[in-house]
């Protein structure tokens, strides 16, 4: 049985577990579905952007193109006035640059969307000439602006290749500053987490290789948990760089999830797992008990067979001798033998009486006839029936009833009998003087009667054990108390029945106090 259950108890730990490996799986596969949308649509605003600074960086040098042309001109139509000779080339990828050599013709080819076109810039020796001086200061102020803004326009072009340089190779920090914003970056992991049935809450970070930091981070609680997670995806995957970044996710509350998710699951298992270990205990304590049961019982048998065998021997004994015609009796002999056979017959007669207490026991179904009476004059006729044996032993009862009120509702006679079976047990267990002491009083809803001892106590593991049926305390190899283990059984039982209880104080070699409580109804 225990095989079985330790059996069985794995299967169920082992598919536990895989409910939650099967939740683990499902948050892993849902987060890489959602990231997959989250870096899909980074990505494609990442290279919007660039595309963004590749078109303003033509629209550069288109204009560029376009102003070195005029400066081209104005060089060419006035060259004494600027005091430049210079003409302007058209180079193989489509870009114009002034060259500062006289120049007698320039020819120039290009194909463009398949068609092929040429030409030629021609510079001639300026042919002396009156100019105005206002018609100079003009040409020379609208040759200076065009100087200026084409050395912003280089300006400008040299930062926007640098910025483009940065994007497509190492992609620094301010580049991942200038493409991501983490209010926008919070709300498209959330609708994508959410899309895939993942409502939970989600912790996210930006981590760059290129300083090996977390540069974003979504609350700032969990850094060291975002390093060590598993959930990592690389931002703009279609970027060339050296120092890629990487999307790390979190999820704090991952284990109530799962069971949010799969809670029937779980508490089915566990309240297996606990039905399980429940019925395997509970059938070990009831084999335990039946088997200590079994062993008081076959105890209980062989008591009984040796209790009954002794008076049957002695009545036998009395009847041969009486049918042997060699044996002569007087009439004082013949009341001898008349009052031993009738203290043996009382013997049998007690023996069946306990027999029969024990089956009662086993049905609980005592009748009793409930009834009001004097709980002192049931305390007195117990001393009177009990006295004898105590006076043998050369011992003494002492009776304290000082309760005022001492009318209870019960059978009187089940009362009577369990008062003797405390002073029978005081009077068996002493192996001094027996000195029993009866007290009673008042507490409240009800009396309390003390049956007091003087004998050998005892021990406190035995004490919760000596109101079961058939429990006799252990005295090693003495068997020197004759007894069934039935009294207090009995005692415990009757008060129960009568809604009251019992409960003893004792200790070894000082004596013991039993205590019964009787409840009095209201008036």
């Amino acid at each position: 049985m225990t095989l079985s259950l330790v059996g069985l108890l794995s299967v169920q730990f082992y598919w536990t577990r895989r409910i939650f490996a099967i939740g683990e799986d499902f948050i892993n596969h849902s987060a890489h579905a959602a990231m997959e949308e989250v870096i899909a649509a980074l990505d494609k605003g990442g290279a919007s952007a660039r595309f963004l600074r590749v078109q303003n960086l033509r629209k550069l040098d288109g204009e560029l193109d376009s102003t070195d042309e005029r400066i081209a001109a104005l060089r060419y139509a006035y060259p004494e006035v600027l005091h430049e000779y210079c003409g302007l080339v058209w180079k193989e990828d489509g870009s114009y640059s002034l060259v500062g050599e006289r120049i007698r013709s320039m020819e120039w080819s290009d194909t463009v969307n398949g068609v092929a076109l040429s030409g030629s810039f021609m510079q001639a020796e300026a042919e002396a000439g009156y100019i105005p001086d206002t018609l100079r200061r003009e040409i020379e102020q609208v040759y200076a602006r065009l100087l200026q803004k084409r050395n912003d326009l280089m300006y400008a072009r040299r930062v926007l290749n640098e910025m483009l340089r940065f994007s497509l190779s190492q992609a620094p920090e301010r580049e991942v500053g200038a493409q991501i914003q983490p209010k926008e970056l919070d709300s498209m992991i959330t609708a994508a987490l959410l899309a895939h049935n993942l409502n939970t809450a989600c912790e996210w970070g930006v981590y760059s290789s290129y300083s090996s930091k977390i540069l974003l981070q979504k609350t700032g609680k969990y850094g060291i948990e975002l390093v060590q997670s598993r959930l990592i995806y690389r931002l703009f995957p279609s970027q060339p760089t050296d120092y890629p970044t990487y999307l790390l996710l979190y999820f704090p509350n991952r284990l109530a999830f799962i069971f949010t998710q799969m809670w029937y699951l779980v508490v089915a298992s566990v309240v297996l797992f606990v039905l399980l270990i429940y019925v395997f205990v509970y059938t070990v304590v009831a084999i335990w008990r039946q088997k200590k049961l079994t062993e008081m019982k076959s105890d209980f048998i062989n008591h009984v067979t040796h209790e009954i065998k002794t008076p049957v021997s002695t009545i036998a004994l009395v009847c041969e001798s009486l049918d042997d015609p060699d044996m002569h009796y007087d009439q004082e002999g013949l009341k001898d033998l008349l009052r031993i056979i009738r203290h043996e017959n009382q013997r049998l007669q007690s023996l069946s009486g306990q027999i029969i207490q024990i089956s009662k026991m086993e049905k609980g179904d005592y009748f009793l006839n409930k009834t009001e009476f004097s709980l002192h004059k049931a305390i007195e006729e117990a001393v009177n029936n009990t006295g004898f044996q105590v006076m043998h032993k050369n011992g003494r009862i002492i009776t304290h009833l000082e309760a005022q009120n001492d009318t209870v509702t019960g059978d009187r006679t089940h009362i009577v009998h369990i008062i003797s079976n405390l002073i029978d047990n005081a009077n068996k267990y002493c192996t001094e003087k027996p000195v029993i002491e009866i007290f009673t009083h008042n507490a409240e809803g009800g009396v309390i009667v003390d049956v007091k001892d003087n004998g050998i106590g005892i021990a406190k593991a035995n004490q919760k054990k000596i109101f079961d049926k058939l429990y006799r305390v252990p005295t090693g190899n003495l068997h020197d108390v004759k007894g069934f283990g039935l009294g207090l059984s009995y005692v415990a039982s009757i008060m129960k029945q009568h809604g009251g209880r019992v409960w003893v104080e004792s200790e070894p070699k000082e004596g013991s106090v039993f205590h019964l409580f009787f409840i009095q109804e209201r008036s």
